[in-house]
């Protein structure tokens, strides 16, 4: 019996009970357009939210999912999901490909990892599907950031000259922001004319430089045309 009790403690955890609250605060992607995706977990419900750095959040959300289980690691926490959108104007409004898997990767008070892993699936194949918790240290993750960090980071100087503008477009020639654009083509992101990508490389050379991302990718855009 005790070793039977030993061998259970060295699992994973496996299941997200009712309230448990895995993001104790919001979190942000920041867009280089201006646009933002922010993560909000109520009760056992995850809500993706379409923002913006100048105007509130849409009053209804992007989309939102039931959290079936969650499985833990030192590192990742990977979430079996359902999608509660209905699709309008048709019969089938709950479709069988309604499920999702998604992993998170370390999460703390200043950001998260985000990769979503399986999309479309149906309710055999969660419950059937296997993530290799290896191979995820290798893959691109979308950085995060909470709200208590952007906070932080409307606090940083604006970039406000086209030279200012250079010298963090000079930073993402680096060989380490290279290794992040191989490492994203590596992986499946689902990242739709790899605009993701961009505000990912963006939010990264700001912030090293002492910049604020909040707004940057307008900004810099403005100042490259002149």
């Amino acid at each position: 019996m005790r070793k039977t009790l030993f061998i259970l403690l060295l699992l994973p955890f496996d299941g997200c009970s009712q309230g448990e609250k895995l993001l104790l605060q919001e979190y942000s992607f920041l867009v280089t357009d201006g646009e933002v995706t922010k993560l909000h977990q109520s009760n056992d419900t995850l809500y993706e939210l379409k923002c913006y750095i100048d105007r509130p959040c849409q009053p209804r959300p992007k989309s939102h999912y039931k959290i079936l289980s969650s499985t833990r690691t030192e590192e990742f926490v990977i979430l079996k999901l359902e999608r509660l959108d209905t699709i309008p104007l048709t019969t089938n409004p709950y479709p069988a490909t309604r499920y999702s898997l998604l992993a998170l990767k370390a999460i703390d008070n200043k950001q998260l990892g985000y990769l979503p892993l399986s999309l479309g699936l149906t309710r055999q194949q969660l419950d059937t599907v296997q993530t290799d918790f290896k191979s995820l240290k290798e893959k691109f993750f979308f950085t995060f950031f909470s709200d208590t960090f952007i906070k932080e980071l409307s606090s940083l100087k604006k970039v406000i000259t086209k030279d200012e503008a250079l010298e963090i477009i000079e930073l993402t020639k680096r060989d380490d922001y290279k290794t992040l654009v191989e490492k994203y083509s590596k992986t499946e992101t689902r990242d739709m004319y790899a605009s993701g990508l961009s505000a990912e490389i963006l939010n990264r050379a700001c912030i090293e430089k002492g910049y604020s991302p909040i707004g940057a990718g307008r900004t810099i855009n403005t100042l490259m045309r002149q």
